[in-house]
């Protein structure tokens, strides 16, 4: 009997087996979604900042459709001719331009893409349109997007690509109606919009029309000869 008490006491006196609980995996797998998840989204919030604010230059560009994006403009003033890039069939969105602005406004005729395109670095919207395809009542059209807004300006474009065209600093769309629901949406979001490289600077400057009038130094006038001696006054 006394041994069968030592036992029980013996038994009574350790500890509660250790038991090994298994490893949670499903717990692991689930942590390293949600670290997933939340990777995605920061890096989606990288990429695409300002999508969510009305005022970001990526919401403007994700909301007008065919719209065509330059980034790196030069913002160099000139005061000579600028060869852009294809300027023969497409006004530029930005670059090297005169030191003077062109003045927001209607114009009936061709504008110099230099003055233009300063106007475009004050946050101006440039439209243009072809001639030869956009006549009378289409031309009003245009013209009522710019009466009064001192931040746009319409203008013709001979060889223009598509019958219409939007620029901003950067920013172009073509169009081939006047009653595109686009132009709106672009003129809305960028005149005086969050592409504007100089927020604040006026539209105006010269009203000019035709290519870039550069002045020409006018070289002084030579020098007289000396008078050859008289030969009375020597007598």
């Amino acid at each position: 009997m006394a041994k069968t008490k030592n036992v029980v006491s013996s038994a009574r006196g350790r500890g509660a087996a250790t038991v090994k609980k298994p490893f949670p995996v499903g717990f692991a797998i689930g942590c390293a979604a949600l670290a997933a998840v939340l990777i995605g989204i920061i890096a989606f919030a990288a990429t695409n900042q300002g999508l969510g604010d009305t005022k970001s230059l990526k919401y403007a560009q994700s909301s007008v459709d065919g719209l065509i994006s330059t980034s790196g403009l030069s913002r160099k003033h000139v005061d000579t001719a600028v060869n852009y890039p294809g300027q023969a069939t497409s006004p530029p969105v930005g670059g090297e331009h005169n030191t003077v602005p062109q003045s927001c406004q209607v114009y009936t005729a061709a504008i110099a893409d230099e003055h233009a395109v300063h106007s475009l670095e004050h946050g101006a919207v440039w439209i243009t349109y072809n001639p030869e395809v956009v006549k009378g009542a289409q031309v009003d059209t245009l013209k009522k997007l710019v009466d009064g807004n001192p931040y746009r300006m319409l203008s013709p474009y001979p060889g223009l690509k598509s019958p219409v065209s939007l620029q901003a600093w950067g920013e172009q769309l073509m169009v081939k109606t006047v009653t595109d629901s686009r132009i709106q949406e672009f003129v809305d979001l960028f005149t005086n919009g969050p592409q504007t490289q100089e927020v604040g600077s006026p539209c105006v400057g010269t009203t000019q029309t035709g290519p870039l009038k550069t002045t020409t130094a006018v070289a002084p006038p030579a020098a007289a000869p000396p008078a050859a001696p008289n030969p009375a006054a020597s007598k």
